[in-house]
């Protein structure tokens, strides 16, 4: 009798420890991906190369031969980036469209994942479909097609999925803000070469000035800096007297 209990508390702990191992290789499994995803698309600051290399990651980790992802613009309402890999023509033609939609008429809402699940009828190409959102004007949304081994999509694939998401969304801020700056830097570098060339045409007038002022009256100079177009005051009458005077044998003096 003790022995079918010892046996029976054994079968427990058994099965107990099986649980705890396989909830630890799952996950060991999701920092693993975690890990992958991260290290491909941190290692850019382009935006479309991230979305594709997220892609192809996903699709990796998930066993899926489709899937696409929609950036976009909400005031603007206009789609900034839709990849899509492994859709055909047809089935592309037919989901983009979709996709916008999705993303302009109906973002996510949510403010501490990013991300949500689409409960509404999913197109036939497509078996599971998250909204994201980066910020108020920016969100997404990410499709995947049936897995290739036909299993449906469990919950611990929508957590890990969730995981990604989140991750991406940094990634895209990240790359948004390094472009911001870049863009900053170029605005920067366009006006420092505007200033140097009014640096110089500011010294070029300086020594247009300098040398006039030892051939022409100290008047003139004033007039011409007045005005530096070569608009000339309006023009007067005056009675004037003048005076020419030379002094004789100044020539051979010189």
């Amino acid at each position: 009798m003790q022995l079918d209990k010892d046996i029976e508390q054994v079968r427990q702990s058994l099965i107990k420890a099986d649980k705890i191992q396989w909830e630890l290789d799952r996950r060991v499994f999701h920092l693993k991906t975690l890990y992958d995803v991260s290290k491909d698309i941190y290692s850019s600051t382009d935006t479309k190369t991230i979305l594709r290399s997220f892609l192809l990651m996903s699709m990796g980790n998930f066993g899926a031969m489709e899937a696409m992802i929609t950036l976009a613009n909400l005031p603007g309402k206009v789609a900034q980036h839709v990849i899509a890999i492994g859709l055909g023509a047809y089935d592309r033609s037919q989901l983009e469209p979709w996709s916008i939609e999705a993303v302009l008429l109906q973002p996510c809402t949510c403010e501490l994942t990013h991300c949500e699940f689409l409960s509404e009828e999913l197109p036939e190409a497509i078996d599971l479909a998250v909204s994201f959102r980066l910020d108020g004007d920016w969100a997404g949304l990410y499709a995947l097609g049936p897995k290739i081994i036909g299993d449906p999509y469990s919950e611990n694939d929508r957590e890990l999925l969730v995981t990604l998401l989140n991750n991406l969304v940094v990634a895209l801020k990240n790359a948004r803000s390094f472009e911001e700056i870049k863009q900053l830097n170029a605005d920067l570098e366009a006006k420092n070469v505007q200033l140097q060339a009014s640096l110089r045409k500011v010294e070029l007038l300086e020594s247009i000035k300098d040398n006039l002022s030892k051939f022409v009256p100290v008047t003139v100079t004033r007039m011409i800096e007045k005005s530096p177009t070569g608009i000339m005051p309006e023009s007067r009458k005056r009675d004037l007297s003048v005076l020419f005077l030379d002094i004789e044998g100044y020539t051979r003096l010189c």
